[in-house]
């Protein structure tokens, strides 16, 4: 009986869980259980996971810190757009793009951020901190140019 145990186990996960998951999943057992389930789920999920509400000092900081983080990607695309010369039409209207989007969300954290009040000055670094230099150079390509083709896709928005 020792060496036909695993042939058991076996047949039960490959036999009979798939059965019950499907006589789970018809609708009307499925209205049933759900009554007696999910209000267990609630409880044990609310063991589980219970999140502390962030104070002002955090979310602040969280804005201010998206606003750095838009405000170098913004500075990055810039440059890129003053020198893209070399880039297919398709990328530098991606970048430009990229821009004007860049624009609007940088706009729309300064808004948020100046919903938490004025802010208090922040000393400058002692040196020259990692993220002051950027660490992606443009350079042009060594070979020759490649085409590229955007679709208008069914979101709205510009896929490559």
């Amino acid at each position: 009986m020792q060496e036909h145990g695993s042939d058991a186990y076996a047949f039960l996960v490959v036999m009979c869980l798939p059965l019950v998951g499907w006589l789970l999943a018809r609708p009307p057992v499925w209205r049933r259980l759900r009554v007696r389930l999910e209000p267990a789920a609630v409880w044990v999920w609310r063991q589980v996971v219970l999140p502390d509400p962030p104070d002002e000092a955090v979310l602040r900081r969280w804005a201010t810190i998206r606003l750095e983080e838009l405000r170098r990607h913004l500075d990055r695309v810039q440059r890129l757009i003053l020198d893209d010369e070399w880039m297919t039409a398709t990328r530098q209207m991606a970048n430009r793009m990229a821009r004007e989007h860049l624009v609007r969300d940088v706009r729309e954290a300064e808004a948020a951020l100046s919903a938490f009040g004025p802010l208090e000055p922040l000393t400058a670094p002692a040196g020259p901190s990692p993220l002051a230099t950027s660490r992606l150079v443009y350079s042009a390509p060594a070979a020759r140019p490649v085409v590229e083709v955007m679709e208008f896709g069914p979101s709205g928005r510009w896929t490559s």
